[in-house]
């Protein structure tokens, strides 16, 4: 349990006593989900709350404890389609302590394994129903897009809304479920994580753990903010690129004021901002291990930098002070190094040129370059042994002439790399895309000749209409290259012709 809160920490997985129904007092059935807070309070979302005018909310996960009438004591309706929507609620009778939730303000990075339960509408699911999702990326100003793990699992839906969304190895709850897509197949759902609801409901904080991110008394914006210096932009760009893989970025002397601005505007403004900025003068390596370990919210047995060690989610890191650090060889070898393998991206800060840890620094900025060409490597000779083309070709060639100018200036090919990335990667789509249509020809062909057998088995064989119909999608299936489209439209054609023919009892 946590000092002086009365929350308890996590709990295991389909036995998460913070779970609540949201239902209409007045008996208009299910209004979603919500998190026990503590004895009498609950957070869902506030289109939850504002369906009716009188709410209950029931224990789910606490056997034999009341259900409670419930008001709401803060609300912040939905703006726009990515703002707001957040509510909590007063209970009118009491819960017992340590039951609450624990709420984890986290960097939320992409492919985290998460949990909800929801109680769909008019499925006769009250009593609840599982979700596994992984957390995607930011959508729009304030939520997380979140992906069904796979075709087959329960997808979140109408009667989610307000349910909270559970880390897999912690249990810690990260955010409250906000929307979904309702489309079956796409699996999409959004969530609005702890830091967005803190920011509209203070109140919040005295449940919430979990480090904000940025040391707000180092990165402060410069005096006018409307038009940041060009480095500054430069920057804040670089910090933006979260998709172009693991970095490292390295700022000397006068240009870390730069870098303060740039933070400081990125974590105000609409630009992304990194998970983690921190001053690290005088701090030891497990010190700012323990910040990293906070923020990313994983769990720990044993010390903090033996868990970065272990692997770290790919965050965005900004590290003000390397050289000013209790153990900066330490710093970069034992915490640093290890997160650059994880596919992180670095941004260090030196207040001295002449720092000995700079040289370290500048030798991890070099290996993340080797590390993302030798990626590249086995990303090409994947698609070479899938079948060698020109594309796949020309990307090894690529390839071997970044490998080279790697060697006289690394920092001029890490410049190089997201542009070489998106190459590989569209080659990598156009192959899956070939592969597809290969499967779905495949299938046509085989079902075509399923159709022609079942014809035959109804005499159907001399039938013009239906050997037109076969004729043509045969023709379809065979030209080369083949138009997958036309192909499927052409066998479904004769399928429902020779359905048509053998329901009219028709003959050849």
């Amino acid at each position: 349990m946590i000092a002086g809160t009365g929350r308890a920490g996590p709990f295991a997985h389909g036995a998460e006593p913070w779970r609540v129904r949201v239902r209409d007092r007045g008996g208009g059935g299910v209004l979603g989900a919500g998190v026990l807070l503590d004895p009498e309070h609950v957070l869902t979302c506030a289109h939850v709350a504002l369906a009716a005018e009188e709410l209950a909310v029931d224990m789910v996960a606490l056997p034999g404890s009341p259900a409670s009438d419930a008001r709401i004591l803060a609300c912040v309706p939905p703006e726009g389609d990515d703002r707001g929507d957040v509510a909590i609620l007063k209970l009118k009778t009491r819960q017992p302590r340590g039951v609450g939730a624990r709420l984890r303000k986290a960097a939320l990075t992409w492919d985290r394994p998460v949990h909800t339960l929801g109680y769909p509408h008019g499925q006769g699911l009250d009593i609840g129903v599982w979700a596994r999702m992984t957390l995607a990326a930011w959508a729009g100003s304030e939520w997380l897009q979140m992906n069904r793990r796979s075709d087959g699992e329960q997808r979140v839906r109408a009667g989610f809304s307000g349910s909270g969304v559970a880390d897999d190895a912690t249990g810690d709850v990260l955010g409250i479920v906000v929307s979904e897509y309702t489309d079956d197949d796409a699996g999409l759902s959004w969530m609005m994580p702890v830091a967005a609801i803190e920011a509209h409901l203070p109140l919040i904080s005295e449940w919430s753990v979990g480090d904000r991110g940025i040391d707000s008394d180092r990165f402060v914006p410069p005096a006018n903010s409307s038009q940041p210096a060009e480095r500054v932009r430069e920057i804040m760009d670089w910090l933006a690129r979260r998709q172009d893989g693991a970095a490292v970025l390295i700022i000397v002397g006068d240009e870390l004021t730069d870098l303060r601005h740039a933070v400081a505007l990125s974590s105000v403004g609409d630009s992304a901002e990194p998970d983690l900025a921190l001053d690290v003068e005088g701090l030891t390596a497990e010190d700012v291990s323990r910040r990293i370990v906070d923020r990313a919210g994983l769990a720990i047995h044993g010390s903090s930098t033996e868990r970065v060690q272990a692997g770290t989610p790919p965050m965005t890191v900004v590290v003000d002070g390397v050289d000013q650090a209790d153990e900066p060889q330490a710093l970069l070898d034992d915490v640093f190094r290890p997160m650059v393998s994880s596919g992180a991206r670095l941004v260090f800060g030196f207040r001295e040129d002449g720092s000995t840890a700079l040289d370290t620094a500048r030798t991890l900025a070099r290996e993340a370059v080797t590390a993302r060409l030798d990626g590249f490597a086995e990303r090409i000779a994947v698609l070479l042994r899938s079948g060698p083309d020109s594309d796949a070709g020309r990307l090894r060639i690529r390839l071997t002439a970044l490998r080279r100018a790697a060697a006289d200036d690394w920092a001029l090919v890490a410049e190089r790399l997201p542009r070489f990335d998106r190459a590989i990667a569209r080659v990598e789509r156009e192959r899956s895309a070939a592969r597809q249509d290969e499967n779905d020809l495949s299938d046509l062909r085989g079902l075509l000749e399923a159709w022609k057998a079942r014809a035959g088995d109804g005499g159907l064989v001399e039938h013009i209409g239906i050997a037109t119909a076969y004729r043509k999608a045969h023709a379809r299936l065979a030209a080369d290259p083949v138009d997958v489209a036309a192909a499927r439209k052409a066998v479904r054609e004769y399928q429902d012709a020779v359905r048509r023919a053998l329901a009219k009892g028709e003959h050849g």
